[in-house]
């Protein structure tokens, strides 16, 4: 599975390069894993969400994810918020 990740400019503008960064390394690491994709429901969201680990060795956070779209084995991805 892959991901693309939505408004890059805006993340940028937002949090800055350095977490956008971590959030496509994440996002990348998740995908070299393989490990299944567990999503999930918010209630009043029509969207499904998953939670992506943080990547860097001391956090122990998780980044939500809400899933806009999948095409063929990509799944298009916009951030939503840090977990933990």
């Amino acid at each position: 599975m892959r991901f693309t990740l939505r408004n890059k400019s805006k993340l940028i503008k937002a949090f800055g390069e350095d977490y956008y960064k971590l959030l496509i390394s994440s996002l990348t690491a998740f995908a070299k894993s393989n490990r299944e994709i567990a999503a999930y429901t918010i209630e009043g969201y029509t969207y499904e969400f998953i939670n992506i680990p943080n990547v860097q060795p001391s956090a122990d956070s998780n980044f939500q994810f809400a899933i806009v779209g999948k095409q063929y084995d990509v799944l298009h991805v916009a951030y939503y918020s840090a977990i933990g």
